[in-house]
């Protein structure tokens, strides 16, 4: 690593040492940033018999959404903000291939998945999915019109480009949030893709719409014979918002999917499956969703996670260079700002164990890739909308300076020997550790349930955040009738509502699942009495008389 090299131990998770190593000049002083040229290994992570080492090979991004190995042995890359480039994983130079000009980016919506076609060298293709807007407007806001389309483009390798786009599927339902989406491409050559609920939680049990769906598509966009509904794109229906699709061994077809406020899902994707929402979050576990689990079909996932962790980019590794990780399925989280690998038994159909890195370390993972060496590619999301509308919600995120793509290699004797003055790791003790979860935890009480389920969204003072959130500051959604208050917190609500005489058009997630009728009834009694609001108590028994009155 050179002359100069300091280290320091950051964490200790699950039992694994990680350290982050930073390069100083021989003065003493840490270089201007340009992580890749500065030290090439930033950190090494010990497994059991396994090291590996930690690399940035690729900074000063702006929400690297997808990324894919390219036939060039270049990593390929998107940013949301409507780039496709590709970067050399070991000289870390970049060539930007393409800027999508019909895009709409804002919020959560811009460019999102690219997957190649599977020939590449008589088919030089690559698929994209984005957002465009409906209707033209100088200044696109959270209420322009908009939709989705897949589109395909080809590489001119002499001039190192991609063009000619040719829209495949076009006019998928859109919105300034949940439009999914990842793709990937099966051995038998059909493109999948998968989709958001685009606001429309009924829409996604509506198999004649195309929201909150898998789809599968011949190459050219067109409905395959084979479908499992004649005529119809839609593979599997009930979904929210996935951003995570991967074939693993025998075919198997793995999902991750964003819940509400609790349940986020990682399925197996099976044909006419059915997965649920908005009737069913998570298993089939809860009073009101098992006689509709019975008469549905419900698919239930392989894993589910309360509260959320924001659960996206997903990759299989099948390699025996990491012998710990093979045949494991590798989660990027956003919320969770974690990578989760999933341990599955012999035949893929079951999760063993679970193992966290780089908890609240590098931040939001967008993405998660393996090439075909082994090598593991991590993208992160710390610059999108979430971070910057809700600093609060993420202490000590590295939003200054860029998102990055980084690497996870498997380091032999030769590399191991360069990294020097590494001081024993000093081990969290069982007590500390059980003071870290019991500090972690919230009480019950109104304030604390505010906290954890709305401050997020709605700021500490109730503020809301501009053109986004909605305050809770003397407003008549918080002060007025009674019933129509605790069925939005119930239920949730999607449609646009003025607040204070202005439009605001989110989701927000119902919390019928995840809260009982007194800690609602709590929290909305601390929302009344603060804020400036000043309004009466709502008691528990008014909760569950508007939870049965409004219950599926």
């Amino acid at each position: 690593m050179g002359k100069g090299l300091r280290s320091i131990i950051l964490s200790v998770k699950s039992g694994f040492i990680f350290y982050f190593l930073f390069a100083c000049t021989q003065e003493g002083k840490r270089e201007t940033i340009n992580e890749f040229a500065i030290a090439k290994y930033q950190a090494h992570l010990q497994l059991e018999a396994s090291t590996l080492l930690v690399s940035d090979v690729l900074g000063d991004r702006e929400v690297v959404w997808d990324m894919a190995w390219g036939p060039d042995n270049w990593i390929w890359f998107t940013e949301q903000k409507g780039l496709v480039s590709r970067v050399n994983p070991v000289t870390g130079e970049v060539k930007e291939l393409y800027k999508v000009e019909d895009l709409i980016f804002q919020k959560s919506r811009g460019l999102y998945s690219m997957v190649f076609h599977p020939y590449f060298e008589e088919n030089p293709f690559v698929y994209l999915h984005y957002t465009y807007a409906l209707e033209e407007e100088e200044n696109q806001n959270r209420n322009t019109p908009s939709s989705s389309k897949v589109v395909r483009l080809k590489y001119n390798k002499v001039q190192d480009k991609l063009s000619n786009p040719k829209i495949i599927l076009d006019n998928l339902p859109g919105k300034s949030y949940h439009n999914g989406s990842r793709m990937t491409i099966s051995p038998d050559t059909k493109l999948f893709l998968t989709t958001g609920d685009a606001g429309n939680k009924k829409g996604s049990q509506d198999v004649n719409l195309l929201s909150g769906k898998v789809l599968r598509m011949n190459l050219d966009g067109s409905v395959p014979e084979d479908n499992p509904i004649s005529g119809s794109l839609v593979y599997s229906w009930g979904h929210r918002n996935s951003q995570g699709i991967v074939f693993g061994k025998n075919g198997i077809l793995y999902s991750s999917e964003h819940g509400p406020n609790n349940d986020d899902e990682v399925n197996i994707i099976q044909p006419m499956g059915n997965y649920g929402w908005p009737n069913v979050e998570g298993f089939c576990d809860k009073d009101q969703e098992k006689q509709y689990c019975q008469d549905s079909a419900i698919v239930e996932p392989l894993i589910s996670y309360t509260p959320t962790i924001a659960v996206a980019g997903l990759a299989i590794y099948e390699n025996k260079k990491i012998p710990e990780w093979n045949n494991s399925l590798l989660l990027g989280c956003l919320k969770g700002r974690s990578l989760r690998v999933l341990k599955l038994n012999e035949e893929g159909t079951k999760i063993e164990n679970e193992d966290i890195f780089f908890q609240l370390e590098i931040g939001r993972i967008r993405d998660v890739m393996v090439s075909p060496n082994g090598d593991i590619y991590l993208c992160t999301s710390n610059l999108d909308w979430h971070p910057k509308s809700q600093p609060w919600a993420y202490d000590d995120l590295p939003l200054k300076g860029f998102d990055k793509i980084i690497r996870l290699s498997k380091a032999d004797k030769n590399v191991l020997a360069k990294i020097s003055e590494i001081p024993e790791p000093k081990l969290l003790s069982e007590n500390e550790q059980q003071m870290e979860i019991e500090a972690d935890n919230y009480v019950n009480t109104g304030l604390s349930l505010y906290q954890k389920n709305c401050m997020p969204c709605h700021q500490e003072n109730g503020g809301g955040v501009t053109g986004l959130i909605p305050p809770l500051v003397e407003t008549e959604w918080v002060t007025g009738e009674k019933e129509k208050l605790i069925s939005t917190v119930l239920n949730g609500l999607s449609d646009e509502i003025d607040v204070n005489g202005k439009l605001y058009n989110q989701e927000m997630p119902g919390f019928a699942t995840s809260l009982n009728d007194g800690e609602i009834a709590e929290i909305l009694n601390f929302i009344r009495s603060n804020f400036g609001n000043n309004a009466s108590e709502i008691s528990r028994q008014e909760v569950n008389l508007v939870r049965e009155k409004t219950s599926f």
